[in-house]
């Protein structure tokens, strides 16, 4: 539909494949199929990993989750992380409903993960420890110290 100057659309003038009263459900449908696309990428979360003095430290947002919830495991030198999507109390799924909370915007949503972290090639795999508190995994890990290799000298014979 194609609006001339000073006509009613919203943006004053142009051509637009919709209306602007469509937007809003517009936007609903392009969020749901991201959060659909989301689900593709295997359970992944963003998560830092700080590259410290004497080790690293990986820090992974689970929101919702408890110690319980997680499974971390080493596998050759990688870290997987499992973690179930957290269960919604019937008393939180009550509110929503009773309030009518329209989220217009999904800031992240919970979802089941595992995933797995490649460690760096000094990472002392002997001395991982991992803290869970408010949401938040931490993972610390040493380093090893580098090996000096000598050079020798070859004759020439």
């Amino acid at each position: 539909m194609c609006h001339g100057e000073g006509s009613e659309h919203p943006f004053g003038y142009g051509c637009f494949p919709f209306a602007g009263k469509d937007f809003p459900d517009m936007m609903k449908r392009i969020g749901r199929h991201i959060h659909e696309c989301m689900g593709r990428f295997g359970s992944w979360v963003p998560y830092n990993l700080e590259k410290l003095e004497t080790g690293y430290l990986i820090v992974v947002p689970l929101p919702g989750r408890k110690k319980e919830d997680i499974n971390v495991s080493l596998i050759g030198n990688s870290l997987n992380i499992k973690a179930a999507k957290p269960k919604i109390s019937e008393e939180t799924k009550d509110d929503k409903e009773k309030l009518g909370i329209p989220f217009f915007r999904h800031g992240f949503s919970f979802m089941d993960v595992d995933m797995d972290i490649t460690l760096p090639a000094d990472a002392d795999l002997d001395s991982i420890k991992s803290i869970m508190s408010n949401g938040v995994l931490k993972i610390k890990l040493g380093k090893k110290p580098s090996k000096n290799i000598d050079i020798n000298t070859e004759g020439n014979n």
